[in-house]
């Protein structure tokens, strides 16, 4: 005689994971970063503008009803705030390719960074033919608003001196 068992239960099915709480998270994060990003690039143009008032007249004639002869007129005076630039955008130069004019103005700036690498470029495809100078270490230069692009690398922070 022999002997029959039942069959062995199937394995248990792995555990789910709550994948949704990560879809949740994940953009809540990154929207959370990009605010922060946009309100540390809007306070930088705060400090470097003037608000200055503008203000509009505006007359508005109307004809009244029943009475047609009658005529109101009614004058309004409105003050707006424009904001208005106060010259260049301040110096800061990164490490990285610095645009001359756009990201960085031209003038002589000094790092204290002794790993620092630095070059005037003429150019930017990234050839040899476009270091105008380069270097390494500590350092005082003057970029020439003939120059297209500034290189730093681990040389910051830079301080502008004149």
């Amino acid at each position: 005689m022999t002997a029959s068992f039942p069959p062995p239960p199937p394995p248990a099915a792995p555990a789910k994971r709550k994948r949704w709480k990560l879809w949740l998270i994940v953009p809540a994060v990154l929207g959370l970063l990009f605010g922060y990003g946009i309100g540390k690039s809007g306070s930088s143009t705060a400090t470097a503008a003037a608000r200055a008032p503008v203000v509009t007249t505006a007359t508005v004639t109307k004809m009244l009803t029943p009475a047609p002869q009658e005529v109101a007129t009614v004058t309004a005076t409105v003050t707006e705030t424009a904001t208005v630039a106060a010259g260049p955008p301040p110096a800061e130069l990164r490490d990285g390719i610095n645009l001359v004019g756009t990201d960085v103005q031209p003038g002589t700036y000094r790092s204290d960074n002794p790993g620092c690498y630095f070059a005037r470029l003429s150019g930017t495809s990234g050839g040899i033919d476009d270091v105008i100078t380069n270097g390494n270490g500590a350092t005082v230069i003057t970029i020439d608003a003939s120059d297209e692009a500034f290189e730093s690398r681990r040389c910051a922070p830079w301080q502008s001196v004149g």
